[in-house]
């Protein structure tokens, strides 16, 4: 089956970016043959290795730099664009360009959108998958989410672990399991084996909730059974939070076995970054992660590395499996000996960890996604 992959985000870098990534080879995996449908002149940030069908309707529209008047205007001129690209990839659809098309990332405008374009009547299945659908949110989704129901090429999945929709009443509504990202170019190490110094990772974009001063705090009052190495990494997208990062470079630039690396890594540079660590920390204080799975929490998984999380982040993950511990953001010293206790549970219960990511890897596979979203 010919699967078109409707793409029209533009992305610096990072897990959307591998989020098609997924979608490309494990449809080929599979037996299908993908192929993207983009704007005109659209950057990618990979090569895919699979064909690539330009949409009409002009270039994609960023909102880079703008101020809020500017942001307005562009977002008109997106909306109307992206109702341009839906009516290309409808006549794509009629040509026979494809045999179904995957939306990667959706949000519930973009079923307002799709309700304007000729895409609602498409000849072929439209799965467009949402990342999550939040309190704030989840109303304006099942408004527009019941308007498209009478469309029954569209097919709304929402990745998630939670049910919030129990009660909605939508037909054309399925909820999966998010998806494990794995390395591609390079080989996973799924036998864990820890030795000094013990090496923790703190990665992905930067950003002001994700409690990088606490970390380090807590870091550097650790004593630890074992040395301990920090590599810290941030993709910042604000100059603000681009400022901070920065910041705290030079709060810390005295502690040898602590590494910043301020800029984003693709491909297999970021690979060989996630892979040169134990274990992978992420202590993200915000009550999205609730609704949205966390990227790096299941890039965490797929590279066999064990993690100290935030409570908020996909609690149901550490609910079910071992993998890693939640953790405590009530004081300093409470987190510092939650971090020297984790040192040592890496190494005294490797076992443990093995046992549980592998079933963690099997629960969430990239197989099994591509079979949820053309279910």
């Amino acid at each position: 089956m010919r699967v078109a992959i409707l793409e029209s985000i533009v992305m610096p870098a990072g897990h959307e970016v591998e989020f098609d990534r997924i979608l490309v080879e494990e449809l080929k995996k599979q037996g299908h043959e993908p192929v993207f449908f983009v704007p005109e002149r659209f950057p990618f940030k990979l090569d895919y290795h699979c064909d690539v069908d330009y949409l009409d309707g002009g270039e994609v529209v960023t909102y880079a730099g703008a101020g809020k008047l500017k942001k307005l205007f562009l977002s008109l001129r997106r909306e109307k664009r992206r109702v341009a690209w839906f009516n290309s990839a409808y006549q794509k659809a009629c040509a026979h360009h494809c045999d179904a098309i995957i939306i990667p990332t959706g949000t519930w405008r973009y079923i307002r959108t799709l309700l304007h374009s000729h895409l609602k009547d498409s000849p072929v299945p439209v799965y467009m998958v949402f990342h999550g659908i939040n309190p704030h949110e989840q109303p304006k989704f099942e408004k527009q989410a019941h308007k498209i129901m009478p469309y029954k090429q569209i097919h709304l999945k929402v990745i998630t672990l939670r049910n919030d929709f129990q009660h909605s009443g939508l037909t054309n509504l399925d909820l999966m399991a998010p998806p494990v990202f794995k390395p591609q170019e390079l080989p996973v190490q799924k036998h864990l084996s820890f030795k000094p110094p013990i090496k923790i990772g703190f990665f992905g974009q930067f950003r002001k909730e994700k409690n990088l001063g606490f970390f380090l705090e807590a870091f550097t009052k650790a004593r630890f059974s074992v040395p301990v190495e920090l590599i810290v990494q941030g993709a910042t997208a604000k100059p603000e939070d681009g400022e901070l990062f920065e910041q705290f470079a030079r709060d810390y630039k005295d502690y040898k076995n602590i590494t910043f690396w301020h800029k984003n890594l693709i491909g297999i540079e970021w690979q060989k970054a996630l892979l040169s660590v134990d274990a992978i920390m992420m202590p993200y204080a915000a009550e999205r992660y609730r609704y949205h799975w966390g990227a790096m929490l299941f890039t965490a998984i797929g590279f066999y590395k064990p993690v100290l999380a935030s409570p908020e982040l996909n609690p149901e993950v550490l609910q079910q499996f071992n993998i890693g511990k939640a953790v405590d953001l009530t004081s300093i010293p409470a987190f510092t000996k939650q971090l020297e206790e984790f040192i040592d549970d890496l190494v005294q219960n490797t076992e443990v960890y093995q046992k549980n990511l592998d079933a963690a890897n099997e629960a969430y596979s990239q197989e099994n996604l591509i079979k949820n979203i053309l279910r």
